[in-house]
């Protein structure tokens, strides 16, 4: 493994790392300007992991697998019965 390759991933889990704890900054925010503050780092944040990700799958460094169909599928049918159950509240 390369140096280069593997600061990569140290920066690429410091990014998810640091994407949940302002997920949950703005989700806990009861301010609105604290709550603005925590969701522009947090889309900041978000396009550096995505900056990242790209230059790293680019170089062969962090390769994904498409998801199989029935997967896909079995996926959708669950957020669909959440969003339906969500308006029946």
């Amino acid at each position: 493994m390369s140096k280069d390759m593997e600061w990569m991933g140290i920066l690429l889990y410091e990014h998810k790392l640091a994407a949940s704890m302002l997920t949950s900054g703005v989700l806990e925010s009861a301010d609105p300007k604290v709550r603005q503050h925590f969701s522009s780092l947090l889309n900041q944040t978000l396009d550096h992991q995505k900056q990242i990700f790209d230059l790293m799958n680019q170089k062969g460094w962090y390769k994904v697998e498409p998801a199989p169909q029935e997967e896909l599928s079995r996926i959708k049918q669950s957020f669909s019965t959440m969003q339906q159950q969500q308006q029946q509240m």
